[in-house]
């Protein structure tokens, strides 16, 4: 069971699953930790600095006020007046001389002591005013470094505005301190981040959950379509997925169950194809077989009988060589067979076909004819464009009685020469109709093989057709006769119109 749990763990880690997961979190993260800080600091910069303008006003207000008063050494004025201020301000103040010497404490703990910061000696040497955070244990330490820390004990936060105290000639008399609390600020910031903190663990967790049925939905087409293809490479082709929604998933699906039903109908019909094929291939075997077996235990033996057999035999031998020979065929069609192409006048091509077949015609009493309408060419391979034409008129007298008629006509529609063959033979029923140009397939099994037929010239026929980028079709009624129709584009000179 460990084994199984850990190999669990080893693929799920491995798996698409879980490295979108981890995506979505780190994003998540970096995108808070962006906000957040930036958030803090916007805030903390406005809070602050709104923080230094209300301080830098009441230092202002009170180093005018106490020019006049430190002119004249009124300690109990400026007490006064500090007092007032600090009491309605909520904050601190001092009054320093040039000695830097406290005159006015308002907290009445550095009267008389000597108070030097950083900011008293800028006001000292020549500025304004100066402002400064800082923590009441550690006067190094900016209020910025302690605020964006939520986890140091940081003590009470305070901020020192230092003004120069001038007389009405501008000169410096001393400096003013105004000391305010600004640790509710430092907590509001501090709060803010740890809310900003919870929302991101809380958002963490909801985007976990989205993402699980979220990746479930995506993740399984994946999987049984992966099931799919395993079960295809185990050999069962008839392997389907089930086709969910109009996504890129659902197209994908139904690409692979055309795959898989294209395979299959392919593996059925070489199934068939060789069931076919062995069984073309036993027949005239047996019948050889069984004539050779005659002759050898007929004894004595009748010579005119010998010969007869003997001729039966002959031709079961060429039937079976015109079987083989269009199977050699069919496998070089499958397999990429090589096209030997030029520009050829097809009109003389059907007239020399219907040429060599008028002796056949007129040997069964059939009347055979062409009309070709005009010259034209064709981009094509010569020997197979005959062996397409002889094919369909050959199949036209064989399937047509005596007293019929055979018409071939040659045509230009547009880009493409039309070959029509037609005959007054026994037709085709409209069953089957559709699937004479498959491999074997015979409308009248006894029929054709009385007159030969494999069952593989119509199959030839076809693929010859499309291999020059053509197209044939046929269109027949039972008593009346069939029409083959052979389309074939034009050479590129012919084609202007």
């Amino acid at each position: 069971m460990a084994t199984i749990s850990l190999t669990r763990i080893k693929t799920f880690i491995h798996s698409i699953r879980w490295k979108i997961t981890i995506a979505y979190l780190l994003i998540i993260v970096v995108a808070f930790c962006v906000i957040g800080f930036s958030l803090i600091q916007l805030v903390g910069e406005y809070l602050f600095n709104q923080r230094t303008r209300d301080d830098q006003r009441i230092a202002e207000s009170l180093s005018e006020e106490f020019g006049g008063l430190l002119s004249s050494s009124d300690v109990l004025g400026m007490y006064e007046a500090a007092l007032q201020t600090a009491r309605s301000e909520q904050g601190r103040v001092l009054v320093l001389d040039r000695l830097c010497t406290v005159q006015v404490d308002t907290s009445s703990q550095l009267n008389g002591q000597r108070f030097i910061t950083s900011e008293i000696n800028n006001v000292l040497g020549g500025a304004d005013g100066d402002y400064g955070f800082y923590d009441v244990g550690s006067t190094n330490a900016y209020w910025l470094r302690a605020a964006m820390n939520a986890f140091s004990g940081v003590n009470t936060m305070t901020g020192l505005y230092a003004r120069g105290i001038r007389n009405t000639s501008g000169n410096l008399l001393g400096v003013l301190v105004y000391i305010s609390q600004v640790q509710e600020i430092y907590e509001n910031l501090r709060d803010m981040q740890l809310k900003i903190l919870a929302w991101m663990a809380i958002v963490a967790l909801a985007v976990l959950v989205v993402n699980a049925l979220m990746l479930r939905t995506i993740t399984r087409p994946i999987g049984e379509l992966n099931e799919g293809i395993a079960r295809m490479s185990q050999g069962d082709l008839s392997a389907r997925v089930n086709v969910r929604g109009r996504n890129e998933f659902a197209n994908l699906a139904k690409a692979f169950n055309s795959m898989s039903e294209r395979l299959e109908q392919l593996d059925k019909s070489r199934s068939q194809f060789v069931s076919n094929a062995s069984h073309e291939l036993k027949t005239p075997l047996s019948t050889i077989k069984i004539l050779i077996e005659t002759l050898l235990y007929q004894d004595p033996m009748d010579p005119g009988m010998a010969k007869e057999f003997m001729t039966d035999v002959n031709k079961e031998i060429d039937r079976l060589n015109r079987i083989v020979s269009d199977l050699l065929t069919l496998v070089n069609i499958d397999s990429g067979i090589k096209m030997n192409l030029e520009n050829l006048d097809i009109a003389a091509l059907l007239q020399e076909q219907v040429k060599r077949l008028a002796p056949l015609a007129r040997e069964n009493g059939i009347e055979l004819d062409c009309t070709v309408k005009e010259a034209m060419e064709v981009n094509g391979d010569a020997l197979k464009l005959q062996q397409v034409v002889y094919n369909i008129i050959d199949n036209a007298i064989k399937y047509t009685p005596r007293g019929g008629e055979v018409h071939c006509t040659l045509t230009r529609q547009g880009k493409k020469a039309v070959i029509r063959v037609s005959d007054t033979g026994v037709g085709i029923p409209k069953e089957d109709l559709p699937h004479i140009f498959d491999r074997f397939y015979r409308v009248d099994k006894a029929r054709s093989r009385e007159t030969g037929g494999t069952g593989l010239g119509l199959s030839i026929v076809k693929q010859f057709v499309l291999l020059h980028g053509g197209n044939i079709e046929a269109t027949s009624k039972v008593g009346e006769g069939t029409t083959f129709t052979i389309e074939l584009p034009l050479a590129a000179k012919r084609q202007e119109v």
